[in-house]
């Protein structure tokens, strides 16, 4: 009367173990028959699950789909090693970690990927290897709840790799320097989450987004200055912020998913984009590698000696083209000039519920006491920071060298650039002729 023939299915084969154990006996299965009712199973469940998402499959047809879906499951459940195996949570772990692995592999660009739900598959597969004697017994509810936290888990780390990869991508055009930066996010990602679940201090949501994102850019950006070659020219604080901007929301402002943990912002909602935090972050952790490079010794000389040559570049300005550095490219589906460099965010619920991280003497990070004349800070954006010369209400030229989007500068410190370097290059990131090529006062009249 409507209910799937699956379910039907599932609800037999469940009632009839609750019999069995609730007369203290396991009915007397073979291995090859336990193996072939997990693949009839297997082949009702999937097909059921993919009748929801046939649609959005151009190429394969939904028999192709099942038949496929079934045998990574189906060879992951017939591994002999799992018949040596007496504890059920290692039997569910080998058994969705190893089909996940090939279907991962095989299906994670379909766009039906993160839609199709596999968990009652899976635990039908685990179910029936399960009784097997020789196991102690267990619960079926259980099995479910561990087996669907698996398969979920796979999924969720499946989605955040290519989120980050995504943001990696829009952020940065070598391949070298997209697969060590890769590497430093993802790596330090779980280590700084695991502090943080670790502290129990008592901390709202707010503060604990605040605290993940300034641990992890800290970690995450201290080992890519490590691996990644020339990183003072490729780690600049624009493509950082870049990064993290696409690491909040990897696909675009439009699909709520972001890398920042789930834990943290289910109830409030992830940072927008141009958060202003983010940009303060970034600037404290660059003032904080100038005053490493000040002070001598080990053991960070070559942070000492990259750091300094750096903020050397960004404090003296270019006197003759650099054609050499590898200033990254601003990929298409990377955010807008107006998202990035608007200097004065529109408030969010977010932003008002957590403010600024405050340090210790109550100042935001990289400001000055409370109640210090803002206009003395420069511009908001310019990449020259502390050093910037103009103020908040400059418009904002983007760097451009060989074609490639490099920096922003506000317009004063821009202007001084090319007092020293006539043949630099940009483009107006803001204001009336935004997009167009900058050009000195006397040559736009």
């Amino acid at each position: 009367f409507g209910i799937p023939r699956h379910k039907i299915l599932w609800q037999s084969v469940t009632m009839a173990m609750g019999y069995h154990r609730a007369r203290g006996m396991r009915p007397q299965v073979s291995p090859e028959m336990i193996l072939e009712r997990v693949h009839t199973n297997l082949y009702s469940i999937v097909g059921e699950a993919v009748d929801e998402v046939k649609n959005d499959e151009e190429k394969w047809s939904p028999s192709e789909m099942v038949k496929r879906i079934v045998g990574y499951i189906y060879k992951a459940a017939k591994n002999p090693d799992l018949q040596q195996k007496t504890n059920w949570q290692e039997v569910s772990t080998q058994i969705v970690a190893t089909a996940m692995g090939s279907y991962t592999a095989a299906c994670g660009e379909r766009p039906w990927f993160y839609q199709l739900g596999l968990g009652h598959a899976f635990t039908s597969a685990v179910w029936e290897l399960l009784q097997a004697t020789g196991r102690p017994p267990v619960h079926f509810a259980d099995v479910q709840d561990f087996v669907m936290q698996e398969f979920e888990s796979h999924l969720d780390k499946s989605l955040l790799t290519k989120a980050m990869w995504e943001a990696i991508q829009a952020t940065f055009s070598d391949d070298i320097v997209r697969g060590k930066v890769y590497k430093a996010v993802c790596n330090t990602y779980y280590t700084v989450l695991d502090e943080l679940l670790e502290d129990s201090r008592p901390l709202d949501e707010a503060r604990k987004v605040e605290r993940f994102t300034k641990r992890w850019i800290e970690s995450a950006m201290q080992r890519a200055w490590s691996s990644v070659e020339n990183s003072e020219t490729v780690l600049t604080p624009g493509n950082i912020s870049r990064l993290f901007q696409n690491l909040i929301a990897p696909f675009g402002e439009a699909h709520e998913y972001s890398c920042i943990p789930i834990m943290f912002i289910e109830n409030i909602g992830r940072p927008p984009r141009n958060w202003k935090f983010l940009r303060l972050t970034v600037e404290q952790l660059f003032r904080s590698w100038k005053e490493a490079a000040a002070n001598p010794g080990p053991p960070s000389k070559r942070q000492k000696k990259a750091t300094a040559a750096i903020f050397d570049a960004y404090n003296n300005g270019p006197e003759e083209p650099v054609d050499d550095i590898p200033l990254q490219p601003e990929p298409a589906n990377a955010i807008t000039a107006k998202e990035e460099v608007d200097p004065e965010p529109e408030a969010t619920d977010f932003q008002e519920e957590i403010g600024a991280v405050k340090e210790e003497g109550g100042a935001l990070p990289g400001e000055g006491p409370a109640g210090e004349d803002a206009e003395a800070a420069g511009h908001p954006e310019c990449t020259s920071e502390a050093d910037c010369i103009g103020s908040p209400t400059d418009n904002l030229v983007r760097h451009m060298l060989g074609g490639d989007a490099g920096d922003v500068y506000c317009q004063t410190c821009w202007e001084s650039f090319l007092f020293q370097n006539k043949t630099l290059e940009g483009i107006w990131e803001d204001g009336e002729f935004a997009g167009e090529t900058y050009r000195p006062p006397e040559q736009a009249s």
